[in-house]
């Protein structure tokens, strides 16, 4: 039997599927328009997937917590991340983004300086 969950945002994060606390399946949608209005970075102590569906996304990365680079998602291409993280949507377009995790993800925050 397939199931099939119709992506419809309606948050910033909705998990749409887990499986036995092993992993969750869930849709992103960045509430930040700007790189200026990201205060804060996060990482996990796993793995994500990140995935974008439809618009524009921009993933801001940090292997420091300091230096922070801006990488544009692609429709098409997966991205594993693993080092401190955030993101935004340019001038607050559509951007969703399916997301793959661990459910025993643990996360820690860094605030990180506006340009």
């Amino acid at each position: 039997m397939v199931k099939e969950i119709p992506i419809k945002p309606k948050q910033r994060w909705e998990v749409v599927f887990e499986e036995n606390g092993k992993w969750r399946c869930g849709i992103y949608v960045p509430e930040y328009s700007s790189r200026n209005e990201v205060k804060y970075l996060e990482k996990h102590n796993a793995p994500e997937l990140f995935l974008l569906v439809k618009g524009r996304i921009v993933l801001l990365l940090s292997e420091d917590g300091k230096n922070v680079v801006e990488k544009p998602m692609e429709e098409g291409k997966i991205y594993i991340v693993t080092e401190w993280h955030n993101a935004y949507r340019p001038n607050g377009c559509e951007g969703v983004a399916l997301v793959i995790e661990r459910t025993d993800i643990e996360t820690e925050y860094v605030e990180i300086k506006v340009p």
